[in-house]
């Protein structure tokens, strides 16, 4: 999360004597801060909160792209070509994702032990998923042994628990929020949820390529079907995103 919605749920936030804040006031009060710190007072928003939300829309844009050259004869070339296709849309959309968690994370520094370590949830989902991309890529583990499978199914091992660290985050994180008493706005929501949407379809669909089922066409199938599912839940979290920070 980013520093307007960890404003929301930080340790010292509202003082016992005052009435909780209404979230959209807080997030309003901190951009204007920012804003006028970053722009001179002109009232713009700094660079970095159109780039993380902007980047949030590419990363999801990338991950669409990536999930349908998972799905066989889709693109109408060979499956060398398609999980390489895959596989760089991947890396791209994963490490745009890396980069995110990056910013949300020095954004949730001074907000408290709880919001670092909930925020370093992201990273490591994040980081997970990009050593996934890059192993799911053909030829990387043709020739590596793991669990009796080769090539070793690495990616979908890192797949599987990148997605259960973004999971598990984004759980702590409604559940904080839930307990702050504060007034939560619809597009933080949305974007919540539809994060985890995502993340749940992501891990089904590496699930659904691993090695015993990969024989399967009908099993590959499923597997591009659920990451692309995943890609438009992420799409939706950033339009939500940058519908609570830019409008």
């Amino acid at each position: 999360m980013s520093d307007i919605e960890e404003t929301a749920i930080a340790d010292e936030e509202v003082p016992e004597e005052e009435e909780p804040q209404p979230l959209e006031d807080t997030a309003k009060e901190t951009g204007d801060d920012a804003a006028e710190e970053a722009g001179g007072g002109s009232g713009r928003k700094p660079f970095i909160v159109y780039y993380n939300a902007l980047s949030r829309v590419a990363m999801a844009a990338f991950l669409i792209a990536g999930g349908t050259y998972a799905i066989p004869d889709v693109w109408l070339t060979t499956p060398t070509q398609n999980f390489q296709y895959c596989a760089i849309f991947f890396i791209v959309g994963t490490f745009l994702f890396l980069v995110c968690t990056l910013i949300d994370f020095k954004s949730t520094c001074g907000n408290g032990f709880i919001a670092v370590v909930n925020s370093s949830f992201y990273i490591f989902g994040a980081a997970a998923l990009l050593a996934g991309s890059i192993a799911f890529f053909p030829g990387m583990m043709d020739n590596v042994t793991c669990y009796n499978y080769t090539p070793c199914p690495l990616g979908q091992y890192l797949y599987i628990g990148g997605t259960l660290g973004v999971c598990f985050a984004l759980l702590w994180d409604i559940g904080r929020l839930l307990r702050s008493g504060n007034v939560i706005p619809f597009p933080f929501i949305i974007a919540l949820f539809s994060a985890l949407v995502g993340a749940v379809n992501f891990n089904y669909g590496a699930n659904f390529l691993m090695n015993q089922y990969q024989t399967s066409f009908d099993a590959v199938q499923k597997g591009g079907l659920f990451f692309v599912v995943g890609g438009i839940c992420f799409m939706i979290h950033a339009l939500a995103v940058c519908k609570a920070y830019l409008f």
